[in-house]
């Protein structure tokens, strides 16, 4: 029998997803990725539809603290992948540029409202932004490499 429990870094990715998915193409939004959004990795030959997102959790570091308190460190990758005849790389960076800014709105996010006092994290940093530089064009590939402390 299945465990329905889900992990903190679980609830994590799964807020994460739950706000991109507000991504609607709507001001200030660029892109609209709201049916296109997954909590884990997707590659690029399983894709129908593009734009597609994924956001999956990797490593987990600790700092440990006087009276037994600890700091983790999550870091989340965000792939998003876009198809666009003529330019891909623009399509790409709106959409970068998006989820950037539901990062940014987003700094201190609920991850877990089913308990008293609900559960978020303290802070999301973006490491890096990369892109494949058109490489895979007519398609295009970014990633986000987040770390989030909680």
């Amino acid at each position: 029998m299945a465990s329905t429990y889900r992990t903190k870094r679980n609830k994590i990715v799964d807020a994460y997803v739950k706000e991109l998915e507000g991504i609607n193409g709507q001001s200030p939004y660029n892109s609209n990725i709201f049916n296109s959004v997954e909590g884990h990795t997707v590659f690029i030959d399983q894709i129908t539809q593009y734009p597609k997102v994924c956001v999956v959790a990797g490593d987990e570091t600790r700092e440990y603290m006087p009276d037994g308190f600890k700091w983790r460190y999550l870091s989340l990758e965000i792939r998003c992948y876009v198809e666009d005849e003529n330019d891909p790389q623009e399509e790409l960076a709106l959409l970068l540029e998006d989820i950037e800014r539901v990062i940014d709105n987003n700094d201190v996010l609920v991850y877990d409202d089913s308990v008293s006092p609900s559960l978020n994290t303290i802070s999301s940093t973006i490491l890096s932004i990369s892109t494949d530089e058109g490489v895979l064009t007519p398609l295009g590939l970014g990633e986000i490499a987040l770390q989030v402390r909680y």
